[in-house]
C-alpha cells in the first residue's frame, strides 16, 4: 500500500470514528469533523455552485444533515464519500431549483496567479470555461473524479444513481471536454488534468 493510500485509509478511519461519536451525540467529535471536512467541502461546493454564499449555505445544510443522520452511515463507502454525497445532492437540487448561472471566470481558481504562470493560468481558464459547457450532472461527475479522487462506484453513491449511469456521465463529460479542446487545437490529456488544475 502506498504512503498516499495509507494516509487516506488513516484519515477515513478517523472520519469514521468521528461520525460514530457524532451519532452518539458528541458535539466535540462533530466540531472536529466539521474542522477536518470544511475545506474540501467548501471547495467542492464552490467549484460546483460558483457562489461563495450558496456554497456556504449548502455546506451548512450538509453539516446539519451529517449531525442529524450520522448514525445512518453504514460504512460501505469512505466517510468523505458519504458526506460528499449529501453535499452533492444538495448542490444539485439547489442548482436545479435556482438555475444558478454565474460567470465562469475565477470560479474554480480563487486567488492570484504569478506572472510566470500565465501559461498555466490560460490552461486553467480554458478548462474552467470548458467545464461550464457540460451539463450539471456531467460537471459534478468530473469534479468528483478529478478534484476529489472518487471512483465510479463512489460517484454513483454520491449522485444516488446506478453505477452505469455514473460511468456514462463521466464518459460523455470526458468526450465533450476532448471535443471542446480538440476543436480549439489543444488536445486534452486527462492524465494531466490534476496537474493543470493544481493551485
Amino acid at each position: 500500500m502506498s504512503e498516499l493510500n495509507s494516509q487516506a485509509a488513516a484519515e477515513d478511519r478517523h472520519h469514521r470514528e468521528l461520525l460514530a461519536r457524532t451519532a452518539r451525540g458528541s458535539v466535540e467529535a462533530f466540531n472536529e469533523l466539521y474542522t477536518l471536512l470544511y475545506t474540501p467541502l467548501v471547495r467542492f461546493l464552490y467549484r460546483f455552485t460558483q457562489s461563495s454564499a450558496l456554497a456556504e449555505e449548502i455546506l451548512d445544510d450538509t453539516l446539519m444533515v451529517v449531525w442529524q443522520k450520522a448514525g445512518t452511515f453504514r460504512g460501505d463507502s469512505r466517510a468523505l464519500t458519504w458526506v460528499l454525497g449529501i453535499a452533492g445532492r444538495r448542490a444539485l437540487k439547489s442548482v436545479r431549483q435556482e438555475r444558478h448561472c454565474a460567470s465562469p471566470r475565477n470560479c474554480l481558481f480563487p486567488g492570484s496567479t504569478a506572472a510566470n504562470e500565465l501559461s498555466q493560468l490560460a490552461t486553467r481558464e480554458a478548462l474552467e470555461w470548458a467545464l461550464q459547457q457540460l451539463n450539471t450532472e456531467q460537471r459534478l461527475a468530473i469534479e468528483m473524479a478529478y478534484f476529489h479522487g472518487l471512483n465510479c462506484e463512489e460517484i454513483a453513491s454520491v449522485l444516488g444513481c446506478p453505477l452505469n449511469t455514473a460511468k456514462t456521465r463521466l464518459h460523455y463529460a470526458r468526450r465533450r471536454l476532448r471535443k471542446i479542446f480538440g476543436s480549439a487545437g489543444e488536445p486534452l490529456d486527462f492524465a494531466d488534468l490534476d496537474e493543470a488544475m493544481a493551485p
